[in-house]
């Protein structure tokens, strides 16, 4: 079993568990973000509609709001994929687009302790988990101005923006 320890500073995905500080993946993917930067965005549709008087003046009324609760709720984080020892930036890149493409629900978890932050799929506690709804990746073609012939190739780091949606997996009946 791959048991990983959560670092601060690092956000984590992955489709194993979580147990105190440490993730256990067993054969199940995981991927490490050295996290620069990490946004929660709340947005609720809302319908707003003004309403005539119909009287002589045919006056506007003030605006009614509907309000629909349709919340999504978005987390977005920004940081790098790097090149460790047992795993390549590129590795960890393609196991985020697999994710994306063919797991469900995934757990996102950062910080330690009582300042962790975790999203995990657990329909019987109705904790919620990640989907992952956009990714971009930015990256360099190895170092600038020099020319590089070795084998393994210099340290890589490719920036990642990826956006995730908190919600349950909804199982459809089978036809």
């Amino acid at each position: 079993m791959v048991t990983t320890t959560i670092e601060d500073g690092n956000v984590y995905v992955t489709t194993g568990s979580v147990s105190g500080n440490n993730i256990n993946h067993g054969a199940n993917k995981g991927v490490k973000i050295f996290a620069s930067r990490i946004e929660y965005d709340y947005v609720n549709e809302l319908k707003d509609r003004a309403f005539k008087s119909g009287g002589e003046r045919d006056e506007t009324k003030p605006i009614r709001v509907i309000d629909l609760k349709r919340i999504r709720k978005i987390i977005t984080v920004t940081g790098a994929l790097d090149d460790e020892p047992n795993e390549s930036a590129n590795v960890k890149r393609n196991n985020l687009l697999t994710m994306g493409e063919f797991d469900g629900a995934l757990t996102l978890v950062w910080g330690r302790g009582n300042y962790r932050t975790i999203f995990r799929p657990n329909v019987s506690s109705d904790e919620f988990g990640v989907f992952i709804f956009k990714q971009r990746y930015r990256e360099t073609s190895g170092i600038q101005g020099s020319n590089v012939a070795s084998d393994p190739q210099p340290f890589r780091k490719i920036t990642v923006e990826i956006q995730f949606l908190v919600g349950l997996d909804v199982v459809l009946p089978s036809q």
